[in-house]
């Protein structure tokens, strides 16, 4: 089990001698003979323990026992203590996953002076995970289970079933826990542990090897299916500032394009009912909610960005010094050479009719101008419309006003008010966005 353990380490770290591991230890069965097995092979690391206080005097006694078992390995040791049930009160989740949220937190938290995370799940964990998920729905990644590694989380046990390191432990005279609870069939996954396992063994014996020769096989076929998946979101979606647009009419030419639509979107928390209603016709400027997300359909896009997102309302501008802050600003006299090239990211207006104070601000329901170039007045909903500005955009444009008028719609079209008469003319003010706004 010794060497076998050395090889897993260095399939996914390389050189194992050359790092420091965090080790995740509950006290546990599967976790102590971790531990032992990072100190029979020498190398460099320290345990982290969260008693999390769910099990009465169990959840003290474990702690006892991970405290001593870094006493005897001479390894440093952490441990924080969690009121976990206070804290998941009120918080949306369960006891499980404010459990997990606080774990992960904390490990993250204390271990930026090692290479590694290092959990102890095993074979048998991994089967029952698969189990769990195939009950609940899953694809290739919940028939994937428990991946060998996640960034910085590493988990070497994965080769091992319970069984292997309940008998090394007892080989080796290990201490370690015995959680109560593992035994409640109320629990889904102690159910499938307890009932569903053993019968499946019935039928293959081998059960647990046929897995993890299974899991490893699946794990590369998601890996390449991830990698293709990544190859097209480069194809279909763009970023701009804190917005993700996917093009829906190059999504078209693949042929499972709900497939990739789906893993574009659950990576925004977007569900599969999400891909279904987007796969009929669809209004433009109907939206779609996740947790953190926003979806807005426009057209033959579908543009996400984040919910909540505060925008600074306004700006006043009291002095040419102050416009020069925002914009590259030049004052240019009748004498030179008059050139007024088509660019909506360039503001020509004449000196005289730029009087301060000025307003930089967003757009208001009721606002209207008079476009450059056009008859008569002009709502800017309307000209939004015209303009194919979706509703993400329009929280983002800015405009530049004096007190009763708007000058320019930075970025789209100055006012027929502010125009350059050539005739009359002594001199402009050239001003060009810069990309700040």
């Amino acid at each position: 089990m010794t060497e076998r353990f050395r090889t897993a380490l260095e399939r996914l770290v390389g050189e194992p001698g050359r790092q420091r591991y965090l080790l995740a230890i509950s006290g546990g069965a599967d976790s102590s003979v971790m531990a032992h097995l990072f100190y029979d092979a020498g190398y460099d690391f320290a345990i982290a323990h969260c008693n999390f206080h769910l099990r009465g005097e169990d959840s003290n006694a474990d702690m006892r026992l991970v405290q001593d078992l870094a006493k005897t390995l001479e390894v440093p040791l952490f441990v924080k203590e969690f009121d976990t049930l206070a804290l998941q009160k009120d918080s949306g989740l369960s006891v499980e996953m404010m459990a997990r949220k606080l774990r992960y937190d904390w490990f993250e938290e204390i271990g930026g002076a090692y290479d590694y995370l290092v959990t102890a799940h095993h074979a048998n964990d991994a089967l029952e995970t698969t189990l769990l998920n195939i009950c609940r729905g899953t694809g290739l990644k919940g028939l994937a289970s428990i991946p060998s590694e996640n960034g910085k989380i590493i988990r070497p046990m994965l080769g091992f079933s319970a069984k292997e390191i309940r008998e090394y432990a007892s080989k080796h005279h290990i201490d370690y826990a015995v959680d109560c609870t593992n035994a409640d069939e109320t629990i889904r996954r102690n159910r499938i542990r307890h009932s569903v396992v053993p019968q499946l063994e019935e039928i293959n014996p081998n059960l647990i090897h046929t897995f993890s020769h299974n899991r490893e096989i699946l794990q590369r076929q998601l890996a390449f299916y991830q990698h293709s998946i990544e190859n097209v979101k480069k194809q279909v979606m763009t970023s701009k500032e804190d917005a993700f647009v996917v093009d829906a009419s190059i999504l078209e030419n693949y042929p499972d394009k709900d497939v990739i639509l789906y893993e574009i979107l659950n990576d925004f928390g977007f569900n599969n009912s999400v891909v279904e209603n987007l796969g009929s016709e669809l209004q433009s400027g109907r939206q779609f909610f996740s947790e953190k997300y926003v979806l807005l359909v426009n057209r033959d896009k579908y543009i996400i960005q984040p919910k909540n997102i505060e925008y600074q309302d306004s700006i006043m501008i009291d002095s040419i010094e102050v416009l020069k802050k925002y914009f590259q600003v030049e004052l240019v006299s009748q004498s030179e050479e008059i050139v007024f090239p088509k660019n909506s990211d360039i503001l020509f207006v004449p000196e005289d009719k730029l009087l301060f104070p000025l307003e930089l601000r967003h757009w208001r329901e009721g606002d209207s101008f008079y476009p450059l170039g056009a008859k008569g007045r002009q709502k800017l909903s309307d000209f939004f419309i015209d303009h194919k500005v979706d509703v993400f955009t329009k929280q983002k444009i800015w405009l530049l006003c004096t007190p009763k008028e708007i000058v320019w719609i930075v970025g789209y079209r100055s006012s027929e008010s502010f125009k350059i008469d050539r005739k009359k003319m002594k001199s402009y003010y050239k001003i060009i966005n810069n990309g700040v706004f």
